[in-house]
């Protein structure tokens, strides 16, 4: 397979071209796992490291599935050098770290949110992950797995619009292969996809159907309340027989947003219609005279749920924003006190002299 077949294209080989030397060759990452890489070359996969501190805020900058890198060939270690500019991302706040962000996937075209119809379809769920599709520049697609045990696949469907209205919803059977081409229509050569969803939905599952092999390890639900093991423990980049990729996560428990206000505007567009026609420019739609978005609701032209997320939504936003703001000045103040320290050391040896 050629560099091409995991998505390689004239705007990664523009960017590459500033990077381009005879020590330097193109690869993406397949695979994270505890910080160790492994890529594709074109010519076959290996194991890579990251070369120091990446990030211009002297931080390590830890590559994520997906990312295009200038990769270092060596005898015993190959070495990436450089991470390539992204172009689409899944991010989520990172796990104990309020104002960090961690990316799940990079230079990616599309979300595939997957709910199971074993337990039926979380509408809150989906939200949430259509958000953070939009926010990343990717484009939300629902897969409703496990149709087969669907007694009432309309309805489950509709539950799930409740929250995508405006995404695109299939439903799928690995066991009957229904929907399974669907997908697959959409992940055309050059294009990523990445799939997110709790355990037990059927990801690693629809991932073997679409590659028309038992590649990835899969587990059974409990019989009990439907939950599912982490079969799949690290991300992985799998180039599909149709030209396109498709990234298998493990299950996300914590899908805390790293997004912004804009994002959650995106994720609700008819709030945001309704919103032109409210009496003040900066109604929040809580209780404001002269609201258009809350006459909606209650001529029921809006559902009040949707509104009830959005402002939830909005509400966590706004917090992260807060907490950013918070980091970034203790941020600013190690660096003055720092810098102040390394002043008076210099103050100190001059004086000594």
């Amino acid at each position: 397979m050629s560099i091409a077949d995991f998505g390689w294209n004239a705007r990664f080989e523009s960017l590459f071209e500033s990077l381009r030397d005879e020590q330097l060759i193109p690869a993406r990452v397949t695979r994270v796992d505890r910080g160790a890489c492994v890529v594709e070359t074109g010519s076959g996969s290996v194991s890579a490291v990251i070369a120091g501190r990446l990030d211009p805020n002297g931080e390590m900058a830890p590559a994520a599935v997906g990312d295009w890198v200038a990769l270092e060939m060596g005898d015993g270690t190959n070495v990436i050098r450089a991470i390539l500019p992204r172009n689409g991302v899944l991010a989520r706040r990172r796990p104990g770290a309020a104002d960090r962000e961690q990316v799940v996937a990079a230079n990616i075209d599309f979300v595939l949110v997957v709910e199971s119809l074993e337990r039926g379809p979380n509408p809150r769920r989906i939200e949430r992950a259509t958000a953070l599709a939009w926010d990343g520049g990717a484009t939300p697609v629902v897969v409703l797995t496990k149709t087969d045990v669907c007694t009432d696949l309309d309805a489950a469907i509709a539950r799930a619009r409740e929250g995508a209205p405006f995404s695109d919803v299939i439903a799928v059977s690995a066991v009957t292969g229904d929907g399974v081409i669907d997908v697959a229509e959409r992940l055309t050569a050059g294009t990523t996809a990445v799939l997110l969803g709790p355990s037990g939905v059927g990801k690693s599952t629809l991932t073997n159907r679409l590659l028309g092999e038992e590649r990835l390890a899969v587990s059974e639900v409990r019989s009990g309340d439907a939950k599912g093991r982490h079969t799949t423990t690290s991300r992985e980049l799998v180039a599909l027989p149709g030209g396109g990729c498709l990234i298998d996560t493990p299950g996300i428990r914590e899908l805390g947003l790293w997004l912004n206000a804009e994002a959650v505007n995106t994720a609700f567009p008819e709030i945001e219609e309704i919103a032109v026609g409210c009496r003040f420019s900066d109604c929040r739609h809580e209780a404001e005279p002269g609201c258009a978005v809350l006459e909606a609701v209650d001529h029921g032209t809006l559902d009040e749920g949707r509104l009830a997320s959005f402002l939830r939504l909005r509400k966590e936003v706004e917090n992260l924003d807060l907490r950013r703001d918070e980091s970034r000045r203790h941020e600013v103040r190690a660096r003055e006190r720092s810098f102040g320290k390394m002043v008076r050391e210099v103050m100190k040896i001059k004086k000594n002299r």
